[in-house]
């Protein structure tokens, strides 16, 4: 297996495994190592990503727990200090307890002992009978849950996902130009409506003369693209024009 993954795929995934870890910083650097696993350098510690990690995502094959395990990996810059000092907190208390003397066993140290042990097989045994029942319940809610916020976070974010390309026209009387374009929703989950496209107008020296809105009252799935036709006003002195989409609602 070989590495050809690079920055645009790393900050991709990135995007979306910040949705379970608000701590994860921005994107600064990458270095990939002798396994071909990535060691991403971030602006607050690094995050560790496998390479068939990438891939799922390339594919769009990602789901909400592979996404859960890739956050649980990042570590802090603050978390080397955290450990020295929980570590030094751990010697003093060691010497602390060392420095303790010891109290001869007694009959009642010994009862108590045992009583201690008998309750902790029972305890035991009584979560081993419940405890997967209760794993299950959880997982199964915490990924409704997580698909959820993988929408919501699409949902609110509508230009990252919806791209417009095209060609356009002049009429016989140059007075409307004919747009004809693609909207691609590139989301993972959402669904959106009435998208708004802004027209640029330049001259020929690339000053911009003005912008006009327009609606498309269309729904878009995810993963889909979709041929819209605009005929829109057209202004003396314009050379070119551009679009671009800057707004949408979720369906």
């Amino acid at each position: 297996m070989q590495a050809n993954y690079g920055e645009t795929e790393i900050k991709s995934l990135l995007s979306k495994v910040k949705i379970f870890n608000k701590e994860i910083g921005a994107y600064q650097a990458f270095a990939i190592t002798e396994d071909f696993d990535y060691v991403v350098k971030l602006s607050n510690g690094n995050l560790q990503l496998k390479i068939e990690e990438l891939k799922d995502n390339e594919i769009e094959a990602i789901t909400p727990a592979q996404l859960i395990v890739i956050s649980n990996r990042f570590i802090s810059t603050n978390s080397k200090n955290n450990n020295q000092a929980v570590s030094n907190s751990s010697s003093q208390i060691t010497q602390q307890k060392n420095n303790i003397p010891k109290k001869k066993n007694g009959v009642l140290k010994s009862i108590l002992v045992i009583v201690l042990i008998v309750l902790s097989i029972v305890c035991g045994i009584y979560f081993s009978n419940n405890i997967n029942v209760s794993e299950e319940n959880v997982t199964s809610q915490a990924y409704s849950e997580q698909v959820l916020t993988i929408e919501e976070y699409e949902w609110s974010q509508p230009t990252n996902f919806l791209f417009a390309n095209g060609t356009y026209s002049e009429n016989f009387w140059g007075n409307k130009i004919k747009v004809n374009c693609e909207i691609a929703n590139n989301a993972t989950v959402a669904t959106y409506k009435d998208v708004v496209v802004r027209i640029t107008y330049f001259t020929k020296t690339k000053s911009v003369i003005g912008t006009k809105e327009y609606t498309i009252y269309e729904v878009f799935p995810p993963k889909t693209s979709k041929a819209i036709s605009l005929k829109i006003e057209n202004y003396k002195d314009v050379k070119s024009i551009s679009w671009e989409v800057i707004s949408a609602l979720p369906y």
